[in-house]
């Protein structure tokens, strides 16, 4: 099975709700309103941006796969879409201060 390389500059500019479109994990009208419609969630994004960006830098250290577990360890994909679409970007923050993943 391919697996899904990006490069890091690509990787860094793709957000958690543009990453969960791309994936299609959630419709694309859904991913523009989040953004569009909180201005105040634009520092969160940019908060979640420095864990993908680490995600991001381990899967260009130690490969796709090896990413992917990690970040589904600390982070599985199901918790994080669930508090996206409760609580936002600021909610995901939260939760990964809590988790001191941030």
């Amino acid at each position: 099975m391919p697996t899904l390389a990006l490069p890091f500059p690509l990787w860094s500019r793709l957000g958690g709700l543009s990453l969960l479109w791309a994936l299609g994990l959630m419709p694309a009208a859904h991913a523009q309103d989040a953004v569009q419609t909180n201005p105040g969630e634009r520092a969160c994004k940019t908060e979640v941006s420095k864990f993908e960006e680490t995600i991001g830098f381990l899967r260009n250290a130690q490969g796709t796969e090896a990413a992917a577990k990690l970040k589904e360890e600390l982070l599985p994909a199901q918790t994080e879409h669930e508090i996206l679409m409760t609580q936002g970007y600021c909610g995901l923050v939260k939760h990964l201060k809590r988790k001191h993943l941030l």
